[in-house]
């Protein structure tokens, strides 16, 4: 226990929350690293280090506001999170359009685990996105208390690992930032957005429109403000220093991972086939990670979790998922999260507005912003 002011901080709760928040983030996208190219490495070294400075600024500001706005209102199941920033009425539009986008990251996910099983023993991508739709349907079925502590853990660990493995690779084949630059601006690459800097804020964005009512619900289990806003801003510093080794790498083998939908566990194939299994378990954790709170998500906006209800919405999404799961990986991260990224703009604006109304409340002694549902 740790005594901040007047406020009792359990490093516990501070390690939990940190370790889930950074889970979420570390999606199939991050772990397979074709997020990370889209998103960072494409740009080359310096835009690329831009994107991250953006990225991890901006979401440990909005996401520290989410989990805060969650334990103001004790929205433990994350279902009004929407109306609670936005309003009544935009509130309830985005309550109900958002989850579908969330279910579209879920297909992300469940395709990444396919083609990470089809890159790594070959076998067809659709039986890797059945098997991982029903591991993650079943622990979504244990409610949200479990999710976080089974993912809280896991978040940290893959950070780790990732950047042991980046590491590994810059040490055996040296940084080369000559290859990279040459392979940006010779090839055709996938790029989020036409700025370093739009594609910095869309990354940061796309984190919040996703992470809205998992955030929320985990801002309503903290004992205070102040292990939510530690828990925000620790996991958004651990992710961004697994992320620049991750980038160092990539970029430094472009040229030879450039072309494959998983170039991370390419990268550990080329260390040494010890690394390349490894990595590939925490590619699947990875995915697990977000997959699992997205799920939930979806699930929790139109039913109460640990109801027959709620495990027959879980069924459905993990039938649509897998379905869905069959499109081409990075085609998918291409379209759909510059797109979310896009409408987390409307979120964005509003937490800027509460922000500032909070300052003012602080600065004259009026009450806090109420939450009406």
């Amino acid at each position: 226990m740790l005594k901040i002011g007047k406020n009792e901080v359990r490093i516990s709760m501070v390690i939990k929350l940190s370790g889930a928040f950074c889970a979420f983030l570390i999606g199939a996208g991050f772990a397979t690293g074709q997020e990370v190219m889209q998103y960072f490495t494409n740009y080359g070294l310096a835009k690329g280090i831009g994107v991250m400075v953006v990225n991890c600024v901006l979401g440990a500001w909005t996401a520290g506001a989410i989990m805060s706005l969650g334990k103001e209102t004790k929205d433990e199941q994350g279902l009004n999170c929407y109306r609670n920033l936005c309003g009544k009425y935009i509130g309830t539009l985005l309550s109900w359009f958002i989850p579908i986008f969330m279910f579209l990251s879920l297909v992300i996910m469940i395709a990444g685990f396919g083609a990470t099983l089809n890159q790594l023993f070959g076998a067809p991508a659709w039986v890797g996105c059945l098997v991982f739709a029903v591991i993650v349907t079943g622990t979504v079925l244990l409610g949200l208390a479990r999710v976080i502590d089974t993912i809280g853990f896991m978040g940290p660990l893959i950070i780790i690992v990732t950047t042991i493995m980046a590491i590994a690779v810059l040490i055996k084949f040296g940084f080369d930032l000559e290859t990279w630059e040459t392979y940006i601006n010779t090839h055709d690459v996938l790029l989020a957005a036409d700025s370093w800097f739009m594609s910095g804020v869309l990354y940061a964005l796309w984190n919040i429109v996703m992470g809205m009512p998992f955030m929320s619900a985990m801002g309503a289990k903290s004992k205070n403000k102040v292990e939510v806003i530690m828990g925000a801003v620790f996991g958004n510093i651990l992710f961004t220093i697994g992320l620049l080794f991750l980038v160092l790498a990539e970029g430094s083998e472009l040229d030879v991972v450039g072309e494959f939908s998983i170039p991370a566990l390419e990268m550990a194939k080329s260390v040494s086939p010890i690394l390349h299994v490894i990595y590939a378990v925490v590619i699947v954790m990875a995915i697990y990670t977000t997959a699992v709170p997205l799920m939930w998500s979806v699930a929790s906006r139109v039913s109460k979790e640990k109801t027959l209800k709620f495990a027959i919405v879980c069924i459905i999404i993990a039938i649509l998922g897998f379905f869905g799961g069959q499109l081409p990986f990075e085609q998918l991260i291409n379209y759909i999260y510059p797109l979310i990224g896009y409408v987390g703009f409307i979120q964005f604006l509003f937490i800027i507005w509460r922000e500032i109304k909070m300052v003012k409340a602080w600065k004259t002694g009026e009450p806090l912003p109420d939450h009406k549902e």
